[in-house]
């Protein structure tokens, strides 16, 4: 291992910071976007590609990770990811125009992409294996420090100064950054660094970039129209020559052999199941809070933070919970705990009180933190450690492509069943007998004469069949998220307890 214990948790410390700034970002970001669009003149078609275009190129440069560590070495890559990072951050908060803006966060993205599977790399290099789950579980607090501060720190700079404001909170977190993995940072590139991959990374990246916009356009082109067909296609087909190209090559940008690593297996299947407990919360949640409550977004901002405080109290506790136990019952009991968190959201409605919201976070975080740490340990541990780059992003992009995944499946079932439960209640025997008595009258003591009261009452009554029908696409959004998770079960159980070694013929 490299250094003693004061340089290991300082090289801890540093890309603990880097990823901090990436978790910051994409709250400053969510928080910022309505005023962004004001300020540059953007529809919302255009302004979807700044968050668009920054999740495609992080899947781009995550696979490069890797093969970049080895050849130019992960301290060296860590400094260099800093660099476009803060450099793209300090571009977007200049930025004169949308096309500009989406630029400067493709330059961010570039780093984005690249710091978060580094970091893992540079743990599992740092660390010994018997304390790999207190790192990890320690690197994952920083990664709730965004969630719980980014929201309504950004909010607060927006409304006092302007949307550039909050895009430069991360400026001096990203300099000192660099020039604290400049003096801390010593990993040394490999002696023999393989051959770039170069038509197994082009297969793979076309497979993401197309994959990724099909899911992302597919609720607004339809399913079944030809550009989201063809954009099956072609991906299932970059697929399936990145699988060829990849079998039996001998410096394969993914070793086809770490997938006969059970342990490995099972993490990366783990991440991908996982992220719809990350990224349905951060979808659906924000959404219920704003459209079926009418919340305002600080205050939503607020509500959500209880996930990412429980879930930065609970990441070192569950890094031990590896350490000491291994990865399989902390993993299984996550899932468990995490899905039933999402149970208790299925009778939410437009009246449920800010504890009813809150008191699950608290679960979830928990939940959550024994499903990350512990699994992600035992395959960092399970796989050689010139092989830790690459397991580092295949989990990275196995949880962010699931993420892409989960958003266009859970937007396109709330739409959808809130469709059918519309035509449902609005079918109901009260619509159709007329306005009830109560709420005519009741329009009529507001103020509203005898003429117009009628239609006033329609108006009431088809915006709470609309609410109805919302709330229950809700509950059924979240019913899918709890069995999902709860499918984790499986493979969670078939983790070994300390992580099987990699053999190496």
């Amino acid at each position: 291992m490299n250094g003693g214990i004061k340089d290991r948790y300082l090289a801890l410390s540093v890309v603990m910071a880097g990823s901090t700034m990436i978790l910051l970002d994409v709250s400053v970001v969510n928080v910022a976007l309505p005023n962004i669009m004001v300020s540059l003149g953007a529809d919302v078609l255009e302004a979807r590609w700044v968050v668009t275009a920054s999740m495609l190129a992080q899947a781009v440069v995550m696979p490069l990770t890797g093969w970049l560590g080895r050849r130019i070495g992960l301290g060296p890559l860590f400094i260099v990811s800093l660099i476009f990072f803060t450099a793209g951050t300090a571009l977007c908060a200049a930025s004169w125009s949308i096309g500009s803006l989406v630029v400067s966060r493709i330059i961010q993205a570039i780093g984005a992409g690249l710091i978060q599977p580094a970091a893992m790399s540079i743990i599992t290099q740092t660390f010994p294996p018997h304390q790999r789950g207190r790192a990890i579980g320690a690197w994952g607090v920083s990664l709730t420090i965004g969630p719980m501060l980014g929201p309504t720190t950004a909010g607060y700079l927006i409304e006092a100064f302007d949307w550039r404001a909050a895009f430069l909170l991360n400026l001096p977190i990203g300099l000192a950054a660099i020039v604290f993995a400049w003096t801390v940072l010593r990993l040394q590139r490999d002696e023999r660094p393989p051959k770039f991959d170069l038509l197994g990374y082009l297969s793979l990246a076309t497979f993401l970039v197309v994959g990724m916009l099909t899911l992302t356009l597919g609720n607004e082109e339809g399913w079944d129209s030809e550009i989201i067909i063809l954009g099956i296609g072609v991906s299932a087909f970059a697929f399936l020559i990145f699988l060829v190209v990849e079998w039996n090559y001998r410096d394969a940008l993914v070793p086809m052999r770490l997938f006969l690593v059970p342990d490995f297996s099972l993490a990366v299947t783990i991440a991908f199941v996982r992220s719809l407990g990350m990224f349905g919360a951060f979808f659906l949640q924000p959404m219920f809070l704003q459209q079926v409550q009418g919340r305002d977004p600080i205050e939503t901002g607020m509500i959500m933070v209880p996930a990412a405080f429980s879930f930065a109290l609970a990441m070192p506790f569950s890094g031990w919970l590896q350490d000491r136990y291994g990865g399989r019952w902390p993993t299984v009991i996550g899932a468990v705990i995490a899905a039933y968190s999402f149970t208790l959201y299925w009778d939410l409605d437009f009246l449920s009180s800010r504890w009813a919201i809150i008191f699950p976070q608290f679960l979830r975080g928990l939940g959550m933190s024994l499903l990350m740490s512990p699994s992600t340990t035992v395959a960092l541990n399970s796989v050689p450690e010139k092989s830790a780059g690459t397991a580092s992003w295949i989990i990275n992009l196995a949880q962010t492509f699931g993420g892409s995944i989960v958003i266009a499946t859970l937007a396109a079932f709330l739409h959808r069943v809130s469709r059918i439960e519309m035509d449902r209640l609005g079918t109901a025997v009260t619509l159709n007998e007329g306005t009830p008595g109560v709420l005519h009258d009741w329009v009529m003591a507001l103020g509203h004469g005898t003429g117009e009261a009628g239609s006033v009452a329609q108006a009431l009554m088809g915006w709470s069949v609309g609410q109805a029908a919302t709330t229950l696409a809700f509950h059924y959004n979240w019913m899918l998220v709890s069995f999902g998770l709860l499918l984790i079960v499986i493979p969670g159980l078939f983790l070994s307890h300390g992580g099987a070694k990699f053999q190496d013929s």
